[in-house]
């Protein structure tokens, strides 16, 4: 499936929350077929840049840019909000999967056909959960599912903020590799404090500090944080691991496994 749509791209892009600037002259872009990744501190601004990609927040100057034209996001984006499950409505999976094309008018049996083909695609059976309520699902469960029902519409660009949240280290990697696949086809950018698991998925960061943004490689954001503490916490396991190879030319993932190969092959 091609959207149409390959690349959003910022140009001075100032975003302002009243009298205050929370960010300055932002330039860059997000691409299709690769997790594009928001890092910052808490309170640098990332959940609110999310919010003015989708259209929620007005306050800001420059311009958001798609395929040479101002993006219009009305019907081009799903913006998923930390713990998306809060937000079920309806009674069954089925008719929140479905819900969004109900909304567009489609004939129920397109609705059904749909709905079925999608929750398969974010893993879950819909032969075993299809009539059960949502809050009857497990924790990874439901996560996929309100996922499924924001992105079923097939939007050209879907917006995370903080999609691993409250998952246990299984659900994270399982969830990590989805939005991997889906960054295929749409422009997918993750508002995350915690960039570890998806950094193997990702070329490009943006890493929001001081009302300012700065574009990094993943290696490029890693041998940063090595070689300056107060830049970004990495886990203090990986650090000490890596600290004698911070000038090695290509770093591994924040994986256990890579960081042991990583470090024999060293030796």
């Amino acid at each position: 499936m091609n959207n149409g749509i390959t690349e959003i791209k910022l140009q001075n892009l100032t975003v302002k929350y009243g009298d205050a600037t929370l960010l300055e002259n932002l330039c860059g872009g997000f691409k299709r077929g690769q997790v594009n990744l928001i890092v910052g501190r808490a309170g640098s601004g990332k959940s609110t840049l999310l919010r003015t990609l989708a259209g929620f927040h007005k306050e800001f100057s420059g311009t958001v840019m798609a395929e040479e034209r101002s993006f219009n996001p009305s019907g081009n984006i799903s913006l998923v909000f930390q713990n998306p499950e809060a937000l079920f409505f309806n009674g069954t999976v089925g008719e929140e999967v479905g819900y969004a094309l109900k909304m567009r008018g489609l004939p129920v049996e397109e609705i059904e056909q749909t709905s079925v083909k999608w929750l398969q695609q974010w893993g879950l059976t819909p032969e075993r959960c299809w009539n059960r309520h949502p809050l009857e699902l497990s924790g990874g469960e439901k996560r996929r599912l309100a996922l499924a029902a924001c992105t079923v519409f097939l939007p050209p660009v879907v917006l995370l903020d903080e999609p691993l949240a409250g998952l246990d280290m299984r659900g994270q990697r399982s969830l990590a590799a989805m939005l991997a696949a889906m960054a295929a086809d749409h422009i997918v950018i993750v508002v995350t404090h915690e960039p570890e698991l998806l950094l193997a998925h990702s070329s490009s960061l943006l890493y929001l500090h001081s009302g300012s943004g700065q574009w990094f490689t993943p290696d490029a954001f890693l041998r940063e944080a090595l070689n300056n503490n107060s830049f970004f916490p990495l886990p203090d396991w990986y650090a000490r691991a890596l600290s004698p190879y911070r000038d090695t030319a290509v770093l591994p993932q924040i994986d256990a496994i890579s960081v042991h190969r990583f470090v024999s092959e060293c030796r």
